[in-house]
Order: structure tokens, then C-alpha cells, then sequence
């Protein structure tokens, strides 16, 4: 009778424990789907990107003063390049085709004191927080000027979606990228929705 107790006894606990071990390998399933799922929306930011980096020669008051002034010289012929770009593959073919009227711009602004160089490229990002959003690290294409020697402090920001000419329209197509770049993507969301996901796959 005493064995009998003693087993019953030892029952419950070994449900729990593997109750336990159960939920946390869920748990632990879960977590990964979710980090996994972030990343794959921070690797379509980047996919889904046009960025402008202005190098400006030097970090005396004069050369940061002659990047900006090719920044807003550039931007302004940009936004009417860009404006009907319904996709960035769209937007890197219309500044592809206007690489040398760019170019032209920013030298006429630097009037023979630099060299000027202006071409598109795959770049390496780190973090970006521009204050109304943010961008993960990653690899981006770019409009790259580069001004005299390139070594002065740069300037960057987002050509496509529209995010630093104006435009208070400019979204991305998705959700998930939207919620990312500005701030409401939420990991708590992400776990829900997969967890959801894995739920309906287990009972298809």
C-alpha cells in the first residue's frame, strides 16, 4: 500500500516535469521562429531599399558645408526621377540611366574643387535610427558620392521608399517592413502570429 502511495505520488510530478520540458522546447521553437522571422523582414528592408551616401572630402566646415550643398542639389533631381517608382528596382533604373546628369550637378556645385565620383552599389550598412525611422544593418544598394578624398563625415539616407525628400506617403508594400522601419514591430506579435502559424500546419 505504501509502494502504491509512494508511485502515485511520483506520477504527478514526472507529468509536470514533462509538461515542462514540453512547453519549454515549444518555447524554445517559438523563439527561434520568431528571430528567424525578423531577420527575413530585415533582409527585405534591405532587398526592398534605395539608399543615398554622400562622402564628403574632408570634416572642415567648408567641405561639410559643399556635401550638403551637393546633397540638395542631388535630392532635388532625384525626387522627379524616383517619384513614379511603383517598385526600387524601378527607382535604381531611372537613377542607373541618370548617373551622368547626377554627376553633372554635383560637380557644377563643386565648380572644379573636388573630384566628384557617382555610381550605384551593393554597400554594407550598420543600424541606422533617422529619428522618424529606423533601418536594420545589412546590404543595400546606394547612390555612392564620393567628394575629393571621400574621408569626411557622410551623409545618408532613403531614396526609395521616399523617406528623405518629403514625401510623408512614402511606405513600403509590406506590413511587417512598415511596422520595422517605424517602430511597431513588436516580437510579442511575431511569436502570436507563429505560433498561430505552427497551430494551423498541426491541424491541416
Amino acid at each position: 500500500m505504501k509502494h502504491f502511495s509512494y508511485i502515485s505520488r511520483r506520477v504527478p510530478v514526472r507529468r509536470i516535469l514533462e509538461t515542462g520540458f514540453a512547453l519549454a522546447f515549444l518555447l524554445s521553437i517559438l523563439l527561434t521562429a520568431a528571430a528567424w522571422r525578423y531577420q527575413a523582414v530585415c533582409r527585405e528592408i534591405c532587398r526592398d531599399t534605395l539608399r543615398l551616401h554622400i562622402l564628403a572630402n574632408s570634416d572642415t566646415l567648408e567641405d561639410q558645408l559643399l556635401k550638403l550643398k551637393v546633397r540638395d542639389a542631388v535630392l532635388d533631381t532625384v525626387a522627379d526621377l524616383t517619384a513614379d517608382a511603383e517598385t526600387k528596382q524601378q527607382a535604381v533604373e531611372a537613377v542607373q540611366a541618370a548617373l551622368p546628369e547626377l554627376k553633372a550637378i554635383a560637380q557644377d556645385v563643386v565648380q572644379g574643387r573636388q573630384t566628384v565620383e557617382v555610381r550605384l552599389e551593393q554597400m554594407d550598412f550598420a543600424a541606422k535610427d533617422y529619428g522618424d525611422f529606423c533601418l536594420p544593418a545589412g546590404e543595400y544598394t546606394a547612390l555612392r558620392i564620393e567628394l575629393g578624398s571621400a574621408k569626411g563625415h557622410n551623409w545618408f539616407c532613403v531614396l526609395y521608399p521616399a523617406l528623405c525628400v518629403g514625401s510623408s506617403e512614402a511606405r513600403y508594400t509590406k506590413a511587417e517592413e512598415n511596422a520595422l522601419v517605424f517602430g511597431q514591430y513588436e516580437v510579442r506579435f511575431a511569436l502570436l502570429d507563429t505560433a498561430r502559424d505552427l497551430a494551423r500546419n498541426l491541424t491541416d
